[in-house]
């Protein structure tokens, strides 16, 4: 462990807990004034270990994790300031979530020192441009991904069998979804883990193409990444020879096509919308009766499908668990975080995993 003070993980920690400098000032009896110079990395010589630890306290983690070395990300793409999903998120929850993310990035990377991933589909990167847009770079990775004609079975396990984290997690209300790209890690996808599985679903597909399309943030990676996820979810040829066999939408046609491409009937109607399939009167009408149902939030659970359940990082969780011998304890002491936040984070996964991804170094 390095002996050297990185003030940058005290602010994460803080905004973590969800706390204010003068609380936690208070609580390690430390003068805020004195205390803020230590967030900001104010002290030359940084400050005394007995201070280190009372902060630790305070804040209830190791405070080993307060000497780690690792640098921070900033705001992923796909909750940056110009994405629309911002709006509906306050600045505390924003901070506690991007602290979150880094947290499990820390950790992330010691779990990986003890593995080797073995990808077994290609992740492409191409350029929306240069891709001829994102409707056809959907159909570009369908045909990489040999996928057939028709839904997707399982988004998740090909999103893992192409490198990619899924993980769940609660992002709050307000983020369905969130993407990382870091430098020394795999791709990372992290899905809320409180919505239905047609939106968990639809999540998955919208952020599969910020992966695929998208480096820096522009105006347009929203509205880019639903038509990704709107082609590879459900093609358009064949929708079309689908309407085209019957001629109109009702609510029980959507819902039998609900079951049948795993996304939702508002998802569909969306779709047919968009494509000019059906008319305008014919969609708004639609629309009003899923409103009058109050389906627009949630709709019957009997239409609903099983969830797809990642299975590559619980398989990383249970490789130190099970094979390493790892309790709880020691598993701590290897990420610097203490066994409740460990058990908060990681709860979906404890115990769930399957062979062949990953092998111990």
């Amino acid at each position: 462990m390095s002996n050297i003070f990185n003030h940058a993980l005290l602010l994460l920690a803080r905004q973590y807990r969800g706390e204010s400098q003068g609380a936690v000032a208070g609580r390690a009896s430390l003068d805020q004034g004195h205390y803020s110079r230590i967030e900001n990395g104010l002290l030359p010589e940084g400050p005394s270990a007995e201070n280190v630890q009372k902060i630790a306290d305070a804040l209830d983690f190791p405070s080993a994790f307060f000497y780690l070395q690792d640098g921070l990300t900033g705001l992923p793409l796909s909750i940056h300031p110009m994405n629309r999903k911002k709006a509906s998120v306050g600045v505390t929850p924003l901070k506690q979530i991007h602290a979150e993310l880094n947290i499990r990035l820390i950790h992330l990377r010691r779990y990986l020192r003890a593995a080797e991933i073995h990808p077994d589909l290609p992740l492409p990167e191409i350029d929306v441009d240069e891709g001829a847009g994102p409707q056809e770079i959907a159909r570009t990775l369908r045909r990489a991904w040999s996928v057939p004609e028709g839904p997707i079975t399982n988004l998740t396990d090909l999103c893992e069998r192409a490198g990619i984290l899924v993980i769940w997690c609660d992002l709050g209300k307000g983020i369905d979804g969130v993407t990382l790209k870091v430098r020394d890690l795999p791709p990372c996808i992290f899905l809320n883990r409180n919505v239905p599985p047609d939106r968990m679903r639809a999540s998955l597909a919208h952020e599969l193409g910020h992966v695929i399309m998208h480096r820096i943030p522009t105006d347009e990676i929203e509205d880019e990444a639903n038509a990704f996820a709107a082609e590879l979810l459900v093609p358009e040829r064949q929708f079309r020879r689908q309407f085209n066999a019957r001629g109109g939408v009702t609510l029980e046609w959507l819902a039998r096509q609900k079951a049948y491409w795993k996304v939702s009937m508002q998802f569909l109607l969306y779709r047919a919308g968009a494509l000019g399939i059906v008319t305008r009167h014919q969609t708004e009408y639609v629309w009003k009766r899923i409103s009058s149902l109050g389906w627009r939030t949630r709709e019957p659970q009997e239409t609903d499908f099983a969830y797809e359940e990642p299975t590559a990082f619980p398989e990383l969780l249970k490789l130190h668990d099970h094979t390493l011998g790892y309790d709880l304890h020691t598993i701590g002491n290897l990420v610097s975080s203490n066994a409740a936040d460990l058990q908060r984070l990681y709860r979906p996964y404890i115990g769930k995993g399957k062979a062949g991804l990953y092998a111990v170094k």
